[in-house]
């Protein structure tokens, strides 16, 4: 059963400070701890003292037997709550399977200490480590106390066999681990399908995705008539996207408004060199591969639900969606008549959390003499409002 969970940043409670060999911040502090696991795979917490530190501080509690981690992959971790007092466990997802996936590329751009302790050279695929955050006042928050085992680690891409394209579909220029390429729009002269189709270009082989599924994906999304990147979770692709939607805006520009821009561009050149030194810097730290996007396969477009059903984690799909499965019905949108193009990379298929069924209250049984006086009640209401229509005519 599939039923890891698709979050794929860290919760806010687990901020670290500081650096160590087997830890970060005050390793001591956490010490004198020891983890271990009943038979059906609890664990249990014993503390020596109190857990009580100044600062975020983490310590790895056993190094793992897997391979090295990857700070370009997602991690699948298991996670126990426990109270940094008493060692009580609180909630836990060791037993259940209910591995969180966390996309170790966002997590270094949210907080760099959080990606050193995961990222740590002595934890591997199978380690733990135990992370603690002092209590803030003025916040209401308490002091907390996790546990992570690291139960495995996935490509945060399309992993698996490149297949040879069949050219019934736009020519993708696909490489494993970078974002797609579209290697020409089809343009207005060429006639697109009526439904969706799609090809596998990479073909993975992990499970197959069925219509309930939540997911999570990379993908780049362009026009049939232009092949204009209109969204991406690529960072490339967003890149691309940006630089389309500002072309429109120049355009819709009034030229002599260009033209005094233009005349202050010369004693701005300084600046903009400065400006691009600096992302060129925070590019070269960047990672290439994006987030991926969870969603629920039957809450997205026609297109990507029956599109993406059937397929497999690990596969890049190639979906041509028309606008009748895409946002035909949605008025005054820019693509309501584009026929789009989609590269798919589906990373991550679990099955949709189940919802608590909503009952209905329970209806008060009622005795015979209120029910007489209920409908006493409603003969007196219903002869009052006779006499106020009577009055009124």
């Amino acid at each position: 059963m599939r039923t890891k969970h698709l979050a794929l940043s860290l919760p806010a409670v687990l901020v670290l400070a500081g650096c160590g060999a087997e830890g970060i911040g005050d390793v001591d502090a956490l010490d004198g701890m020891d983890v271990h696991y009943t038979d059906e795979g609890a664990p249990e917490v014993m503390l020596n003292n109190p857990v009580e530190a100044d600062e975020e501080s983490a310590r790895i509690i056993s190094a793992g037997d897997g391979e090295e981690i990857d700070p370009e992959q997602i991690l699948e971790v298991s996670s126990a709550m426990v109270d940094p007092q008493t060692g009580e466990v609180q909630n836990e997802t060791f037993t259940a399977g209910q591995e969180s996936l966390l996309h170790l590329p966002s997590i270094r751009e949210q907080n760099e200490f959080i990606f050193e302790a995961l990222t740590e050279p002595d934890l591997n695929v199978g380690g733990e480590v135990v992370l603690y955050e002092p209590g803030d006042e003025e916040a209401m928050a308490a002091d907390s106390l996790i546990v992570l085992r690291v139960e495995g680690q996935m490509p945060a891409y399309a992993h698996g066999e490149e297949l040879e394209q069949s050219g019934d579909l736009p020519e993708i220029d696909s490489v494993e681990g970078e974002a797609p390429e579209l290697v020409e729009a089809p343009g207005e002269d060429e006639d697109p399908p009526e439904e969706t189709v799609t090809e596998v270009i990479i073909e993975g082989e992990g499970d197959e995705v069925e219509a309930e599924d939540q997911l999570a994906v990379q993908y780049t999304g362009w026009t049939w008539s232009e092949g204009t990147v209109f969204d991406s979770s690529w960072p490339l692709g967003q890149e691309q996207a940006q630089q389309a939607q500002g072309s429109e805006e120049d355009s819709e520009e009034d030229p002599e408004e260009d033209s005094e821009e233009d005349a202050g561009e010369s004693s701005e050149d300084e600046d903009a060199e400065s400006t691009e030194d600096a992302e060129e810097e925070d590019q070269s730290e960047r990672s290439d591969v994006g987030q991926p996007m969870p969603f629920m396969l039957d809450q997205v477009i026609e297109g990507w639900t029956t599109g993406l059903e059937g397929k497999h984690v690990g596969d890049r799909v190639v979906l041509v969606i028309p606008p009748s499965e895409a946002y035909g019905e949605s008025d005054g949108s820019d693509l309501q008549e584009e026929t789009l193009i989609f590269v798919v990379d589906i990373v991550a298929a679990v099955e949709a959390p189940e919802q608590p069924e909503q009952q209905a209250p329970e209806q008060p049984e009622l005795s015979e003499e209120e029910l007489e006086q209920l409908q006493e009640q409603l003969e007196q209401q219903e002869g009052g409002e006779a006499e106020e229509d009577t009055d009124e005519q």
